[in-house]
């Protein structure tokens, strides 16, 4: 019996490998779902992107604040039984000079006069008048309220909260997403965009399951690994098979063949991308700076300014623990003019910009057990590894010799952290930019990418509809 047994042909290593089509097709219906549903929705990114309502202007207003009889802060502040502030500032609104402060808690600012020290209620107009800027027209609006957390409209890649939203009433329901507290522009989104963004946050990211835990993450990382496992198993098929029996499977098996690099690149990054979201660390805790209005006695007043300056925004920062000001303007008519001063007026030395950056970092660095400062720099461009999604400019950054070579990004209006960058980032990020964006194709200009893009992806699709119909004619 066992020499009958050892005369029997052995598998040749085609038979082995032809062993595999009943998995390649049961993971194969599986790898549709995500077909169908990344490919889709990849399809559709491009479009949402030019399709995207825009500002007539990305540049915060400028308005020169006039300094003359004004009160100061600790007048305005403790007549309203108000001690301490986590912000405050000085800002111009329809000509006119007000002190906006942030109180702990407390999603939307408040405003007083900084003349008569009356207090009034601006945020409505504030935003308003915000709003109208950026749009480059004067146009009816309405104020839509404050947002404190990110929603499906108003994503955490737009980074800056709160925000406060404005409406206008044109026909295709625009409306803006603004920061009061250093007057920039968060988002703008109009009923095309809510409707792509919503279909594609269904589609490519699985919104749908948040409310259901690790169950998102978990149907994600099967459909990846079912489409990896079944392209694998797909080539093996094709090199294993001398030739198929019909033109729709030599065609299915080319054409899968000719995909099968995309496809491996972008299911192995997306998965890379998931599995990173899911182990990244933590931010530490946000630095919030508390004011002792008592200590804010001082009126601003020309005597702070430089000479030829023109002073556009004055806010108040904490430097070696005490509250000092921010001025920014502009010399002569042209040119720009950052510089501190302390809670008296008096000028700071040139360093303080990068001692206020280090002290903020110190707090973070402290948090994350980082050490020693490394370096400390001013970054006022985006790149590779600081891109345009982290929204803050200028930013300082901070590296640090620890295991991870961390880098650190402040925002010097506030500073609060703007990006962690540690060595798992800048590879899933190289991984993702490249072989889940393309952006090796960057050089063609972003018309030709997308449509590269958009071409792989429909060809995706159709793939999986003739292997489903393969499928359904073996079933048959």
């Amino acid at each position: 019996m066992t020499a009958a047994l050892q005369t029997l042909p052995r598998a040749t290593w085609r038979q082995r490998l032809l062993r595999l089509m009943p998995w390649h097709r049961r993971l194969a219906v599986l790898a549709c779902l995500g077909v169908f549903c990344w490919a889709a929705s990849g399809m559709l990114h491009p479009l949402m992107g030019y399709l995207q309502p825009r500002a007539q202007t990305m540049a915060a207003p400028q308005q020169v604040v006039p300094l003359d009889d004004l009160r100061s802060p600790a007048q305005v502040l403790s007549a309203a039984a108000i001690e301490r502030v986590q912000a405050l500032r000085l800002l111009v609104l329809a000509g006119e000079p007000y002190y906006q402060a942030r109180l702990p808690g407390e999603l939307q600012p408040r405003y007083w006069h900084a003349r008569s020290g009356e207090a009034v209620d601006l945020t409505a107009a504030h935003a308003e008048s915000l709003a109208r800027h950026y749009l480059g027209s004067e146009e009816s609006l309405t104020y839509g309220g404050s947002l404190g957390h990110f929603s499906s409209e108003y994503a955490f890649i737009n980074r800056l909260l709160p925000v406060a939203r404005v409406d206008t009433r044109r026909e295709d329901g625009l409306r803006l997403y603004v920061d009061l507290f250093h007057d920039r522009l968060g988002t703008l989104v109009d009923q095309r965009k809510a409707w792509f963004s919503a279909f594609f946050q269904t589609l490519h990211s699985f919104r749908w399951l948040d409310a259901a835990g690790p169950l998102r993450p978990l149907l994600m990382a099967l459909l990846l690994a079912s489409i990896l496992s079944a392209t694998l198993f797909g080539i093996a098929l094709f090199v294993a098979r001398r030739r198929a029996r019909s033109f729709s499977r030599r065609l299915h098996g080319w054409w899968g063949l000719g995909l099968a690099a995309a496809t491996l690149s972008f299911a192995s990054s997306g998965a890379w991308h998931l599995l990173h979201k899911q182990t990244a660390e933590p931010w530490p805790a946000a630095y919030a700076a508390s004011f002792e209005v008592a200590l804010l006695d001082q009126a601003p007043s020309a005597d702070w300014l430089l000479r030829g300056e023109q002073l556009f925004g004055l806010s108040l920062l904490e430097l070696d623990g005490k509250p000092v000001w921010r001025a920014q303007g502009q010399q002569f008519g042209m040119m720009p003019t950052l510089h501190y001063l302390d809670a008296a007026g008096r000028e700071l030395d040139s360093d303080s910009a990068r001692r206020h950056a280090r002290q903020r970092l110190e707090h973070y660095a402290a948090a994350l057990g980082l050490g020693e400062m490394q370096s400390l720099e001013l970054q006022a461009q985006f790149d590779h590894e600081y891109g345009f999604v982290f929204k803050r400019l200028p930013v300082f950054k901070a590296t640090y010799a620890d295991a991870k070579n961390t880098a650190l990004y402040i925002d010097p209006l506030d500073g609060a952290l703007a990006s962690r960058v540690q060595d798992v980032d800048r590879r899933e990020g190289w991984a993702f930019a490249y072989l889940h964006k393309w952006e090796f194709l960057a050089g063609l200009g972003n018309g030709y990418k997308h449509l590269m893009l958009g071409l792989v992806a429909l060809s995706h699709v159709l793939l999986a509809l003739v292997g489903l119909s393969l499928l359904r004619r073996s079933a048959r």
